[in-house]
């Protein structure tokens, strides 16, 4: 009877996306596939509420039993409900075959709240979810293409898996010295040397809040037959109020990718997977995310993006137009601040959004680094910055940002400016830092190769010239400046040994003094 239904309303074409899936979920697709679902309900948080009044005599993970047994000191530290709520999804927030289909209908919820086909909660954040997108579209020996500001997360997997990854050039400021987006013209050009490429895969919007013009480069990618894949990690809410940039589905993308623990709410490393239309094999993707997500995923993760997903659809619209407005003041507060300029719509590319929580503050005319300045905001004011570097420092405002942190980053900046004009010396002075447009992409060698086959240390200052062995991707925002298999030219030393010295932070290098990089052996 379920299959009949399910034959009802799937139809043929979608019928092929539920064949040796598991019963219940078959079960849920053909309950719910056609039907509205209800925004207000959470599954998740809702199991895991009933959980906690009723608890499960359990003999199996976690060992802490719910709380019967906390680790020294973190009960005073944490609280036992966090404990409580640490369950798994089978025999504990459901039954052994997941029969009460929480996690399921939880899915298919929160893929009608983003306009989606598929839908996805991850537990490991978005590089997890890039992963997974990734292998649902490409095998070893594939081409993809990626956007040169791509996170790491991308240029790992390619590593990992023997794909062929493809740098597609990104627009870039030199009057702001950043990464925008990736124009059509770009991808097109990229696409016609590379015509087997199987996937592109864009960041819009970039760590800045800057967007592609999504619908272009969704027409280019399905005028050769293959997907758009979003990194929009920092988008997650665009679908719920009119106030931000259009949503990537929205525009033509095929899946995106969302970090709801950025900006929306949910806990650390809670990501969203969706996507829309025939260009993704569901099944193939649905495959991907069994084979990348743990079999102990973290229900408290979990029950936060349920609970993120319904407060969006239910008041999304409200609760970001708030924090817009917040922006705004702000923006006009910190640019009247002698000597720093804030990014705005006035300095977009063409066909290009701008997500005003992101502030992006241009601090070069104080003659110091951003990496100093958030060194100082931090020891002086316990203000820690969502990003800096040699000439800027970024401001994220969130659903949990407040009037009194913005009134603290004000007076912080305000602060830092007027000491500095009474003693310069407070900050060590910065010497011009090369732009970012200076560094270019020439693989010399395949990335697996260089990575697994003999290497050696070199100095930074002696390693133009040689091909990289590891990457090196300063944080945030986490873009490999060098990967396995890159030629590392005299201008990625400059750059490099500028950044280094300005204070950067560098999470990857086998050398945590960066003094030394890892190259192919001579």
């Amino acid at each position: 009877m379920h299959d009949a239904a399910a034959n009802c309303l799937f139809g043929k074409e979608d019928q092929r996306f539920s064949w040796g899936f598991p019963a219940a979920m078959r079960l849920t697709h053909s309950i719910t596939k056609g039907l509205a679902m209800d925004q207000k309900s959470a599954p998740l948080a809702d199991a895991l509420a009933a959980i906690e009044k009723r608890p499960v005599v359990g003999f199996g993970a976690p060992g802490h039993n719910q709380g019967s047994a906390i680790p020294g000191g973190m009960k005073a530290l944490l609280g036992k409900r966090v404990f409580e709520a640490d369950v798994l999804t089978p025999k504990g927030l459901d039954d052994r075959t997941e029969g009460k289909l929480a996690l399921q209908r939880a899915h298919e919820i929160a893929a009608e709240a983003w306009n989606a086909d598929f839908c996805r909660f991850v537990t490991g954040g978005s590089t997890q979810s890039l992963h997974t997108v990734m292998a649902s579209v490409a095998g070893p020996g594939d081409t993809i293409l990626i956007a040169a500001n791509a996170h790491k997360a991308e240029r790992t997997y390619a590593l990992a898996t023997g794909l062929d990854a493809v740098v597609v050039p990104v627009q870039i400021d030199e009057a702001w010295d950043i990464e925008h987006g990736v124009e059509p013209q770009a991808l097109g050009a990229a696409l016609a040397a590379h015509p087997t490429a199987k996937a592109f895969i864009v960041v819009s919007p970039t760590y800045y809040g800057v967007t592609s013009d999504i619908a272009a480069l969704a027409t280019v990618c399905h005028d050769h037959g293959i997907p758009l894949i979003v990194d929009a990690a920092w988008g997650g809410a665009f679908a719920f109020c009119e106030g931000l940039p259009d949503d990537p589905l929205t525009k033509g993308a095929d899946a995106a990718v969302y970090s709801a623990h950025k900006t929306m709410g949910a806990l650390a490393q809670g990501s969203v997977i969706v996507a829309k239309g025939d260009l993704i094999d569901r099944q193939r993707l649905w495959m991907a995310y069994e084979l990348y997500e743990t079999t102990s995923p973290s229900v408290p993760i979990l029950a936060t993006l349920d609970a993120t997903r319904r407060d969006h659809a239910l008041n999304g619209e409200q609760m970001w137009n708030g924090v817009i407005a917040l922006a705004e003041k702000v923006r006009r507060k910190i640019a009247g601040i002698a000597r720093l300029r804030v990014f705005g719509c006035d300095h977009l590319p063409p066909d290009a959004d701008l997500d005003v929580t992101k502030v992006l503050i241009d601090v070069s005319a104080l003659g110091v680094s951003g990496y100093a300045i958030d060194d100082w905001l931090y020891k002086h004011h316990r203000i820690s910055m969502g990003l800096s570097d040699a000439r800027h420092i970024l401001a994220v405002l969130s659903l949990g940002t407040t009037r009194s942190d913005l009134r603290k980053l004000v007076r912080g900046l305000q602060d830092l400016v007027k000491q500095l004009g009474s003693d310069p010396s407070i900050l060590p002075a910065i010497s011009p830092v090369p732009g970012i447009g200076t560094l270019s992409v020439d693989m010399a060698m395949p990335g697996p190769a260089a990575l697994y086959g003999p290497a050696e240390m070199v100095a930074y200052e002696a390693a133009a010239g040689r091909v990289a062995a590891e990457m090196i991707a300063p944080a945030p925002p986490g873009v490999p400046r060098l990967v396995p298999g890159q030629r590392i030219t005299a201008a990625h030393v400059a750059w490099l040994v500028a950044n280094r010295d300005a204070g950067a932070f560098v999470m990857d290098p086998v050398d945590p003094t960066e003094a030394t990089v890892r190259v192919v052996q001579s």
